[in-house]
């Protein structure tokens, strides 16, 4: 995106109802930036407020700091909460084979789906997504499809997480390899969370 598009988009900064309209959540690495961000409840990790949308057919996003809260009038609770709403509006979960299928452009089969039930959760942007994990509404009604109450969570980067059922057959020590693996060869390191997969329980 160019400086001309986002001086547009910072016009916008002291607008209270744009704002609200185009603020969510996003995590990253546990880190000091001075932003308007609270702790995961995954080790590591920190959730933050950004603003997001789209300009030119591309994603854009921007880290709010409190100032710009403060600036437009705006509680830091409200918008929180507002975020969230945002953020569980946009929230998808699509299967790893649906997802392979559109990646490579192979037609879909179920039939060929692994007996692991690893599904992608994200927004429908697909950028900074990673933080659709917080819409625990969505991961509880995924989870009562599989008669469990307990989640594989897999940092997949910034913009995605894997997830799947909890199975006793699957070693969270091995997931965790495998998430140290796949940052290691295929995600740039500015969009890596950590290198551990988690259980959750909702």
């Amino acid at each position: 995106m160019n400086m001309e598009n986002m001086t547009d988009i910072a016009i916008n900064f002291n607008d209270p109802k744009w704002i609200l309209e185009h603020i969510t959540i996003a995590l990253q690495r546990t880190s000091d930036e001075s932003l308007v961000k609270r702790p995961c409840d995954l080790d590591g990790i920190e959730q933050y407020l950004i603003l997001q949308g789209e300009e030119d057919g591309a994603c854009y996003s921007v880290k709010v700091v409190p100032v710009l809260l403060s600036n437009a009038g705006i509680r830091e609770s409200d918008a929180w909460d507002k975020a969230l709403n945002n953020l569980i509006a946009d929230t998808q979960i699509t299967s790893l084979g649906k997802v392979l299928s559109e990646m490579t452009g192979i037609p879909y089969d179920g039939s060929l789906e692994s007996d692991v039930k690893f599904h992608v959760i994200t927004n429908s942007r697909k950028c900074k997504g990673a933080s659709a994990i917080m819409n625990r509404k969505a991961l509880r009604s995924f989870t009562q499809i599989y008669n469990t109450n307990m989640l594989f969570v897999l940092p997949s980067s910034i913009h995605e997480m894997m997830i799947a059922p909890y199975d006793s057959s699957l070693n969270l020590d091995e997931l965790s390899a495998m998430v140290k693996e796949i940052n290691e060869t295929q995600v740039a390191p500015e969009e890596r969370l950590t290198d551990k997969a988690y259980i959750i329980t909702l």
